[in-house]
């Protein structure tokens, strides 16, 4: 085998064998980067029936390790033209299909709350770890070496209660009698802060409803950092009856992380009463605190909260009788606005949003936060502003890849045949794919169309695009697109 960077090319080289062919490519598959990936898919396609035997086994083990490599190897086995691919991809896209359909409508038929824009949720999960990190570095300043398995519990990117009743039942479990729920609900009175830190957040993770009064006892009487467990584990339980006690800590309290970790916690309970309270913090003296009553205002998408926000932005405008508000020139407060903007919708949201998207003297992320804003919107002045900003060619590129991603979030038929087209672009083309995979059923159609490109390297692409979403009508023309 002669390798040429990502490129592989098969020569008659004596002394390998088919097999250890197979298994090279297939190795590559598993561990090449993306260009590797095609090159080793095609090359097993060459090898026919024994390659496809070995695709065949490796996919229906099941034991590929991440759903992408297996979507590379069943572009590998439509390439080898093998018979049995078509049984083969319609039960894989069967299975993808099954798991990505949501109901429309709640057990008890209801219609299902107005879902929060993804940037949001992200934008929020990103402040609970920050907010985690904080309280895990305040505690390793006051317990140094006594807190390090809580420590490791408060910065895991992915949380449950396990680590935090390790550390409660390691630190205060002797001799305690009752169930794991019934400790942890007596290390909420503990006389060790950091035993108390870790029974809140535990049962903050189970969402134990009989915690609810003595977290709301531990903000009125205990000391800062046990109040910022509370808090957050207020937020994750998510019951009304937090919800006065969240406001005046919101409000009152001089630790701006607690107001801070109130303001989110608020928006994770959804109770409206707090949205007055959550736009008075908009004129809080530390941006985060703003910043964080800002994402929650989006979360609940309430429109009193328009108007509000809007006066954010305009804050940082000299005008006559007013004050320039320097505090709201902050990145992080202008980008969280733009989201809940976003979040909230409306023409006089999309009027302000358009504003700062074409803003010169805005900050690149803000300005691609107000690009995903307009797609969360999805209304035709949002979109034909969209189209507008990507075709600039003036306009800085991550702008326009921001303005690309965000046109996908509108899953029209005819935005998908748009990113259709840009799949070969050398600036765009991933963000196409991104943008095609994230649509699902509306790409479908322009794709299956698009297998008939004459370029092999598209075609593959779009091949894959198909195999990801997962839509079994496109079983038929892959078949035939690789015979």
């Amino acid at each position: 085998m002669e390798r040429n960077e990502n490129a592989t090319n098969t020569t008659a080289v004596a002394g390998v064998s088919s097999e250890n062919m197979i298994i090279n490519f297939m190795n590559k598959l598993e561990t090449g980067d993306r260009e590797t990936r095609f090159n080793a898919a095609t090359e097993l396609g060459k090898l026919r029936e024994p390659a496809a035997d070995s695709l065949i086994e490796k996919i229906e083990a099941g034991n590929s390790s991440s759903g992408e490599i297996k979507s590379y190897m069943l572009l590998a086995l439509l390439e080898t033209g093998d018979e049995r691919a078509e049984n083969i991809l319609s039960g894989s896209l069967g299975e993808k299909e099954a798991s990505s359909k949501t109901p429309d409508e709640s057990i008890d038929g209801r219609q299902r709350p107005k879902e929060v824009s993804e940037d949001i949720l992200q934008t929020i999960e990103a402040k609970d770890k920050a907010m985690r990190e904080s309280l895990a570095k305040s505690l390793n300043s006051e317990y140094q070496d006594d807190t390090d398995i809580l420590e490791e519990a408060l910065n895991a990117e992915e949380q449950n209660s396990t680590l935090y009743t390790s550390f409660v039942l390691s630190k205060f479990g002797s001799g305690e009698t009752g169930n794991e729920n019934e400790i942890l609900l007596k290390a909420l009175k503990s006389e060790n802060g950091n035993v108390r830190v870790a029974a809140a957040m535990a049962l903050g993770e189970k969402k134990e409803i009989a915690a609810i009064d003595s977290l709301i006892a531990i903000l009125l009487r205990d000391y800062p950092l046990t109040k910022y467990s509370a808090v957050m584990a207020l937020g994750e339980i998510g019951d009304e009856r937090a919800v006065d006690t969240l406001m005046t800590e919101m409000k009152n309290n001089e630790k701006d992380y607690i107001r801070s970790s109130a303001a989110v916690a608020l928006g994770k309970i959804g109770s409206e009463k707090a949205v007055p309270y959550l736009i008075e913090r908009l004129r809080d003296t530390k941006a985060t605190v703003r910043s964080n009553a800002a994402l929650t205002l989006g979360r609940m998408g309430d429109e009193s909260a328009v108007e509000p926000l809007i006066d954010v932005l305009e804050s940082v405008k000299e005008a006559e009788g007013r004050r320039k508000d320097t505090v709201n020139t902050n990145a992080d407060i202008r980008k969280s606005v733009v989201l809940a903007l976003g979040g909230i919708g409306g023409s006089e949201a999309t009027e302000a949003l358009i504003g700062v998207l074409n803003d010169n003297e805005e900050t690149l992320e803000v300005r691609v936060a107000a690009a995903s804003a307009l797609g969360n919107i999805g209304s035709p002045k949002a979109v034909n502003t969209l189209r507008t900003a990507f075709d600039n060619q003036k306009m800085d590129k991550g702008i326009r890849n921001g303005a690309l991603l965000a046109l996908g979030k509108t899953k029209s038929q005819e935005t998908a045949e748009f990113f259709v087209e840009k799949l070969g672009d050398k600036d765009f083309g991933v963000s196409a794919r991104e943008a095609l995979i994230d649509m699902g059923e509306p790409a479908v159609d322009p794709l299956i169309e698009n297998l008939k490109t004459e370029d092999q390297k598209v075609k593959d692409e779009t091949a894959l695009i198909l195999i990801e979403i997962g839509d079994q009508k496109a079983v038929k023309p892959l078949i035939l697109a690789y015979q």
